[in-house]
């Protein structure tokens, strides 16, 4: 009994810890269709993630969180993107990059080879309207970036 107990407990605390992350093609979908003003309350009741203006301009806003370590992320919103506002994710946590990817690939997104203007080589997700770009940055500390943008 007790470890049925034990077992419902753990089984919540994870799927809590799951619906908290922010990296998921359902979680980045829900954000590019909000409206804008949703934006802050939503990024930092969900995802720990709070507003910084002073990195701002008038076609962005950037969010971060207060984690110095692997868990730290810069989100930027492009509001004045095509079709729909979007998304830049810096993360420097290579399993949550790991499953994301899973996560495209399992929710049907196709996925090739992209080189930017660069001739830098890049992993490219594409299904229906959304597009998904994910590149690792050529930074001190090891970095991933994703782009998330509306076709």
């Amino acid at each position: 009994m007790i470890h049925m107990k034990v077992l419902t407990f753990c089984l919540i605390i994870l799927s809590k810890l799951l619906a908290a992350q922010l990296l998921t093609v359902n979680n980045l979908e829900n954000l590019t269709q909000s409206p804008l003003h949703h934006l802050d309350r939503k990024l930092a009741d969900h995802f720990s993630l709070k507003r910084n203006p002073a990195m701002e301009d008038e076609d962005n806003r950037v969010y971060s969180n207060d984690h110095p370590n692997e868990n730290f992320k810069v989100l930027t919103v492009f509001i004045n993107a095509k079709n729909c506002p979007a998304l830049s994710l810096v993360t420097h946590n290579e399993a949550e990059i790991n499953h994301f990817q899973t996560d495209l690939i399992k929710e049907g997104f196709m996925v090739s080879e992209y080189r930017d203007h660069h001739g830098e080589l890049f992993k490219k997700f594409v299904r229906d309207r959304f597009s998904v770009i994910i590149k690792k940055t050529d930074a001190p500390v090891p970095a991933h970036q994703v782009v998330w943008m509306c076709r």
